[in-house]
């Protein structure tokens, strides 16, 4: 496993996976998102799938977007040369959508996907697809939640400290995304690992990064309420809980794995 500064861009990683995998003639499923047709078109690709329950389904070209979970996804065995996904799998089942993808790969098919922020990161909860006032919320723009509330604070310490600097209704709705939200799938590094090993794909590439692009500035919170976490202190106490080795502070993760030739 590699550790390393990743791309953050939907168009540097989708230029990383065209470096890896020859689109011409080739069958891609894609996991969340869709691409542009046009830009897929360019690659000579013979059918792209973008498998994604929160958009409609449509047929454009050689796109398809197929509306259901990337868990049940419904493509045949063996059918796709690679699956494609961009800052979804923090969402998704990981276990239940990486065997979903042995299944469906051909022998020797690649599987790229790249995400992040996941739940073992400082700003692991992700708040996202979330509104308030009328205004969709995004955790790099909204820095409302302080380092680690997701994993140091229980769910009355954190209503009890968001409501010292904000609205009551705003700090519920926090607290609610954090602890109840099933937007997020709450899997730390490890988990993602395991799941990888479990899905009979064999590793190319697993790269990890603890780099965070923003700066978070909470509303002013109050101080007696608020912790100076330490993350060497934080992974060892999920590890007690959890029974098993966690490390906190990996964000992105860049995960390339391939189905066994035949």
């Amino acid at each position: 496993m590699a550790h390393r500064g990743l791309a953050m861009s939907e168009e540097e990683v989708f230029a990383d996976f065209l470096g890896r995998v020859d689109l011409s003639g080739a069958v891609v499923a894609e996991i969340g998102g869709a691409f542009p047709t046009e830009l897929i078109e360019q690659r000579g690709v013979a059918r792209w799938y973008s498998v994604d329950p929160n958009r409609e389904a449509a047929r454009s070209g050689v796109r398809e977007v197929i509306a259901v979970p990337a868990e049940e996804m419904p493509l045949p065995d063996s059918s796709a040369d690679a699956v494609f996904s961009c800052n979804a799998f923090q969402f998704l089942d990981i276990g239940r959508t990486l065997l979903q993808a042995a299944r469906v790969l051909k022998p020797g098919g690649l599987l790229y996907s790249h995400f992040g922020p996941i739940w073992s990161a400082v700003d692991g909860h992700q708040l996202e697809y979330v509104s308030y006032q009328g205004r969709d919320l995004a955790f790099w723009r909204d820095t409302l939640l302080p380092p680690w509330a997701h994993l140091a604070y229980d769910r009355e310490e954190l209503r009890e400290l968001l409501r010292s600097g904000m609205p009551e209704d705003l700090a519920d709705l926090l607290v609610w995304h954090v602890h109840d939200s099933t937007t997020i799938n709450r899997s730390f590094f490890e988990d993602y690992l395991d799941a990888a090993v479990r899905s009979g794909l064999q590793w190319c590439e697993v790269s990890a990064s603890e780099h965070l692009d923003y700066e978070i500035a909470t509303p002013e919170l109050d101080s007696a309420l608020l912790r100076e976490v330490a993350p060497n202190q934080l992974a060892a106490d999920l590890t007690r809980e959890r029974g098993r080795p966690t490390s906190v502070g990996i964000r992105d993760v860049l995960m390339v794995l391939r189905k066994p030739a035949a």
